[in-house]
């Protein structure tokens, strides 16, 4: 349809320049001064004008052929606009194709996020602070310049898309992600999209923060592992800081990220090979970790049939293997430390 269009605007113009040509070639070839003799000489001025070249060694010397050059003269400051246009609207294309994210990212490992609002910005800002990238797919376009001028371009890659439209997640890396979090408007919408996406990427991990704390069952049922409740969370806080002021503080410590050296995090570490801990038994690494590091070693999770089972304060004779994470309370300044030391950044890779 559109290159029916295109050729309904093509044709007529293509039909014009012939046949102004044509005369062209007429009338100066009766004339013995002129340097237009034949069809390629006529043909040769009409192209070096309408481009502005004007190589001046083809010209009309007749009264006609010089009407006919007007023609072309002023065609060329159109073919001049068209050609500067036509550039332009290119590398606008370019660039709000690169700002909407269509281009794609090679982020891998990576948080998608779909949706955005300041619950959204919350999480994405532990996750940078846990220096780990993070995606973010939203369907408004004012949230796009405020992302872009928030965050660095190397942590955080975003892409304007409906929601629904699977196709952009590609944008968006999801093969490659290494948690996705819906995080939209409600919990019946939420379970629509995991279900969705499960059809196209059934490898898919899921983190769904929920509002309704007895769908718990319902999304763990669709392939959801890791659900947890906003209420729940936000309940347990103010209880604590009623009841117990001190503890709540430390809770709250202790979820943020540790940026300062005065403060602590709980962090997981992979074991991979080059573990000084590994084949270790649990009782072990506590102790060198508390001794040398003032590292506190809180738990294991290990992957029982590739799924993830948290053992909380093990006994000390359980073996650290490889594929295990190691939970850990640590501060700002041994962070650096740990992870050179354990050969691999903190988080799920």
């Amino acid at each position: 349809m559109r290159r029916v269009r295109l050729w309904r605007i093509v044709l007529p113009i293509f039909c014009s320049w012939a046949v102004l040509v044509i005369l062209l070639t007429v009338i100066e070839s009766g004339h013995n001064d002129s340097a237009i003799q034949s069809f390629g000489d006529a043909a040769w001025y009409s192209l070096v004008t309408l481009t502005t070249v004007g190589y001046g060694d083809k010209y009309p010397v007749t009264i006609g052929g010089k009407a006919i050059g007007a023609v072309f003269l002023i065609g060329s400051l159109g073919v001049l606009g068209v050609l500067v246009y036509k550039v332009s609207e290119r590398i606008s294309e370019i660039r709000e194709s690169r700002r909407m994210g269509y281009n794609g990212t090679d982020f891998e490992r990576h948080v998608l996020i779909l949706g955005w609002d300041d619950f959204a910005r919350s999480v994405t800002r532990q996750v940078i602070d846990a220096n780990q990238r993070v995606v973010i797919v939203t369907d408004n376009k004012d949230d796009v310049d405020m992302i872009h001028e928030q965050y660095p371009k190397d942590s955080v890659f975003v892409v304007f898309a409906n929601l629904r439209d699977l196709a952009l997640l590609e944008k968006a890396g999801i093969r490659r992600a290494g948690r996705v979090f819906p995080n939209l408007e409600s919990d019946p919408d939420k379970l629509i999209a995991i279900l969705n996406i499960k059809k196209e990427y059934p490898k898919t991990q899921f983190v769904v923060a929920l509002d309704n704390p007895d769908l718990k069952d319902t999304f763990r049922a669709a392939g959801v592992t890791f659900v947890l409740s906003r209420n729940e969370i936000a309940a347990k806080m103010v209880a604590s800081y009623i009841f117990e002021p001190d503890v709540a503080e430390y809770e709250t410590d202790l979820l943020a990220s540790a940026k300062e050296t005065s403060e602590y995090d709980i962090q997981q570490y992979r074991v991979v090979e080059g573990n000084p801990f590994l084949d270790e038994p649990y009782g072990t690494a506590f102790k060198k970790l508390k001794d040398l590091y003032n590292v506190v070693l809180i738990g294991i999770t290990k992957n029982k049939s590739g799924k993830r089972e948290l053992v909380k304060l093990p006994k000390d004779d359980v073996p650290i293997e490889l594929g295990d994470y190691l939970l850990m309370i640590v501060n700002g300044h041994t962070e650096q430390v740990i992870s050179a030391m354990f050969k691999t950044a903190e988080g799920v890779l």
